[in-house]
């Protein structure tokens, strides 16, 4: 889906920065590449500045999102290669969780996904 370089990210992997290109650009509801790439790059300059142990904790997040529709959906392919309506469906489906850790999880990816995106709109 989406599949240009990062600019500058220094604790997310390539893998990591499509993985939160993608998911941000369901969260705000924007396709437009290049701003998403700022507000990652705007998302990896907060995460640099948790302390580690949380770091770890977004980092395995993320990955546990990427691999999940398996797990939650009962689709056998990653959450980027989800087609639209699947990704949304498994998004609902990570808010709506009767498991308070998904929940959490979501909540948690929503906000950075946020930050991102519209601290990089107040600039």
């Amino acid at each position: 889906m989406f599949r240009e370089t990062p600019q500058a990210t220094y604790f997310f992997t390539q893998a990591e920065h499509n993985i939160l290109k993608a998911l941000c650009a369901y969260m705000v509801g924007t396709s437009n590449g290049a701003e998403l790439d700022i507000s990652i790059i705007t998302i990896d300059a907060f995460v640099q500045q948790l302390p580690k142990p949380l770091r770890s904790r977004i980092r395995f997040g993320i990955h546990l999102f990427q691999w999940g529709p398996p797990l939650f959906i009962r689709k056998l392919c990653l959450f980027t290669q989800l087609e639209s309506r699947d990704a949304v469906r498994y998004i609902e489906g990570w808010a709506r969780s009767r498991l308070r850790i998904r929940r959490q999880l979501f909540r948690g990816l929503r906000d950075i996904a946020f930050l991102g995106y519209y601290s990089d709109k107040q600039k």
